[in-house]
């Protein structure tokens, strides 16, 4: 079956063709480029395979671009590996150039993963579109389709990719692939850790993560790839929710979603001068969904229910904590990721816990340095936390209390980036020989104290800091 190419790939042929030379001639477009290009989706990952050496190939293709080759691996096992070239002009196009799979196109399409996958453009001759797959009515028909089933035997991680493309497209996965998956699925821990996370990165990074894991679950993956969450299946919980505990996760990583996608909604800002939000990065994105995904995975283990039937799962955050060690082992987290999921779940209870307080500047002043540098994000996860709680036993008038509080602690940490934290009116060593000890523990923590004074309001002047100091250091002693 051969189709028309669509024009925006052809502007990627036309431009590339003269640089390739000769090389042109045994050089495709392949893969997902063609699948995008036919569906009208943007062409920022353009891959070409080639039969000359895809080294010299991506240097050229980097000089005439003025951009840079870097190897990537040896993706395909061909000589030469894969290589990647950034354009020099900012369009935010890169090119990888691969050794094609076997002795030609042909060979090289029957190995790749899925039919909407295996489609070629030669750069050279004829003007169509090389299909031996049924690629091209899969795109038509919306269908996630393996080419073979020793695709998915030699590299496990397409069972994960056809969830995440099916996610990604809104695509149906083929009867047949889902059977085939299935009976794979306790394969899927094959794969390095690392690879496995860049896919469920991109499934939960693409709007509707919910949906998206429930791809996972309808193809088995989910309880296989993350057990911890399987753990929590069928846990009933307190009658202040309506949920057990794995409904319950994935309500929160959509509110999560929801949360990030339309902050201004949900935590709107006081008109002050110069007080805003800064929007969200993707890492932000992606550590609060990771932690909503992990909140609560410590509820297994800690969970009790006492005479009159009340449930409780004291301690949970913290579990939890050590899980998502364990699962940032398991797929390879950078540090900082590992860093902050882990003190989000920890502390995710945090916020709700003010509430039996006076809820007061120094209490939310406490509440933000325990929460240090992922505030905004803690924020965001204790109130998606919090709006998919909904049992018999809950209030709305809770909730509203809630929201209230998350707002004013949302004010007061972008006032702080606003405005900085009061300047201390003493240091560690003044307060050290101020009041005659040696600096340590007791001088830090005088000093945090009078930071807080400082942010509340208590003291306003270097005589009102000393006068401070000295009354809580008398007060510390025996």
């Amino acid at each position: 079956m051969a189709s028309a190419v669509p024009q925006s790939l052809a502007a990627h042929r036309d431009r590339l063709a003269p640089v390739l030379e000769a090389e042109a001639t045994s050089t495709w477009l392949v893969g997902g480029v063609v699948r995008d290009a036919i569906l009208g989706r943007p062409l920022l990952d353009v891959d070409l395979a080639t039969a000359a050496d895809p080294e010299r190939l991506a240097r050229r293709i980097a000089s005439s671009l003025g951009g840079t080759a870097f190897p990537l691996g040896d993706r395909t096992g061909g000589a030469g590996g894969l290589w990647r070239v950034t354009a020099g002009d900012g369009d935010g196009v890169q090119y990888d150039v691969c050794a094609l799979r076997g002795d030609g196109i042909d060979s090289d399409l029957a190995a790749r993963d899925f039919a909407a996958n295996a489609l070629a453009v030669p750069m050279a001759g004829a003007s169509s579109i090389v299909d031996h797959h049924g690629g091209l009515a899969d795109i038509d028909a919306g269908c996630i389709r393996m080419v073979s089933e020793s695709a998915l035997d030699d590299d496990p991680l397409r069972m994960l990719r056809a969830a995440r493309l099916a996610h990604l497209l809104d695509w149906d996965v083929d009867p047949g692939t889902a059977a085939a998956i299935r009976t794979r699925a306790a394969r899927a821990t094959e794969p390095a850790g690392e690879r496995t996370f860049h896919e469920l990165q991109l499934l939960l990074l693409h709007p509707e993560a919910r949906r998206g894991w429930r791809r996972l679950e309808q193809l088995g993956l989910d309880e296989v790839l993350l057990p911890e969450l399987e753990a929590c299946r069928g846990m009933a919980q307190s009658r202040f929710h309506h949920l057990d505990v794995r409904d319950h996760t994935l309500a929160v990583l959509d509110n999560a979603e929801d949360l990030l996608a339309a902050t201004d909604f949900w935590l709107p800002l006081p008109a002050e001068a110069g007080l805003v939000a800064a929007p969200w990065s993707d890492e932000q994105r992606l550590v609060v969904l990771l932690a909503a995904l992990c909140h609560d995975l410590g509820k297994p283990a800690t969970r009790t229910q006492r005479d009159d039937g009340r449930v409780g799962f004291v301690g949970h955050d913290d579990v939890g904590r050590g899980i998502v060690d364990e699962i940032a082992e398991r797929w390879r987290w950078s540090s900082a990721t590992r860093r902050q999921v882990g003190h989000l779940v920890g502390t995710h209870l945090a916020l709700g816990f003010l509430l039996h307080t006076d809820r007061g500047l120094r209490d939310r002043w406490k509440l933000r340095r325990q929460l240090g540098a992922v505030t905004a994000e803690a924020v965001v996860l204790s109130v998606a936390d919090r709006l998919a709680t909904s049992g018999l036993d809950d209030r709305r008038r809770w909730v509203r209390a809630h929201m209230e509080l998350a707002r004013e602690v949302w004010a007061d940490h972008w006032r702080e980036q606003r405005d900085g934290v009061p300047h201390p009116l003493l240091d560690g060593r003044e307060v050290a020989e101020l009041v005659g000890i040696e600096p340590g523990p007791q001088v830090g923590a005088l000093v945090a104290r009078l930071a807080e004074a400082q942010a509340v309001g208590d003291v306003g002047s270097r005589e009102d800091a000393e006068q401070f100091v000295v009354s809580e250091a008398r007060d510390q002693r025996p």
